[in-house]
């Protein structure tokens, strides 16, 4: 298949589905490298720069791969100081694939249960301090989200993670991601969506030189500012929340602490399942629709 038929069945796909987030654990180790790191790669070069991120992000073979995160999130009231609102446990399944003309293509899974702030404690309600009020906690769910490789840019789903320059310092590899984007509102037509979303991945120079390593260990963080969830019931309040994580590549979802996968288990078990989890799903319009299914018929 040629690279502008596969592009453009991607963006088919994605146009389709849309309309338009102490970690002691080790990713797989037939994926270390051994091997000292030779001459610097020139990161300059689009195809060297691509690798070097797919490497970092996910995998530049064909196979899955499982990150977990923390997420600390704040409300931003606008004005004064952010307030603690709690923590979320994020986990996520990638299936790659390595395609012809040194593309990668990418189908992701996402889900995530809320904690109270810094804690394992898990929330079946949330007290919102800002209002006041006891809402019942909607956990995270998304995808399948395709998402496309090149080395003209990423095709992605929602948002683009457009990368900036690769940074060496000392014998680890940088590499930046933003994405300050505007869309139609997926959840409330006729208003627009900002992304502001930002991510930084880290890996050994010598993981990403060696050609033995399709799938590169890696320290990740991301920060992001988000509209209110609708399950918090904040209405048209200013502001909006801000969320703050670190992670890593892991083996597989059983090297999730224990007391995360229990969580997962009992929570947002779809992540188990990913070959039967076909349907599209997103937080906000998934809480939406089970909403409307719970309001009484009009007579």
């Amino acid at each position: 298949m040629s690279k502008i038929s596969r592009r453009t069945a991607l963006r088919s796909t994605v146009t389709g589905a849309l309309g338009v987030a102490g970690l002691g654990l080790l990713s797989n180790d037939t994926h270390a490298a051994t091997a000292t790191p030779g001459a610097l790669p020139d990161f300059n070069d689009p195809l060297q720069a691509m690798r070097a991120q797919v490497k970092m992000v996910g995998s530049i073979g064909t196979e899955p791969v499982f990150t977990f995160y923390r997420l600390n999130i704040y409300a931003d009231p606008g004005t004064g100081n952010f307030v603690p609102f709690f923590t979320m446990n994020n986990v996520l399944v990638d299936y790659w694939q390595a395609l012809e003309d040194n593309q990668h293509e990418m189908r992701k899974y996402e889900v995530g249960f809320y904690t109270r702030i810094d804690s394992q404690e898990p929330l079946e309600y949330f007290d919102n301090p800002l209002t006041g009020k006891r809402v019942n906690v909607h956990h995270f769910r998304l995808g399948p989200v395709p998402r496309m490789y090149t080395v003209d840019g990423v095709i992605a789903m929602g948002y683009n993670p457009n990368p900036l320059p690769i940074e060496v310092i000392g014998d680890r590899v940088f590499l930046a991601t933003q994405s300050i984007e505007n869309t139609p509102d997926r959840v409330h037509p006729g208003e627009t969506n900002y992304v502001n979303s930002f991510s930084t991945y880290s890996a050994r120079l010598a993981d990403i030189t060696d050609p033995n390593v399709t799938s590169a260990p890696n320290h990740a963080q991301l920060q992001n500012k988000n509209k209110w969830a609708p399950w918090f019931e904040m209405g048209d309040r200013p502001g909006g929340t801000v969320a703050r994580g670190f992670g890593t590549k892991i083996r597989s979802l059983d090297a999730l602490p224990p007391v995360v996968l229990a969580g997962v288990k009992r929570f947002v078990p779809e992540i188990l399942d990913t070959q039967n989890w076909t349907d599209f799903k997103f937080e906000d319009s998934e809480y939406l629709r089970e909403q409307a299914e719970k309001a009484p018929a009009k007579s």
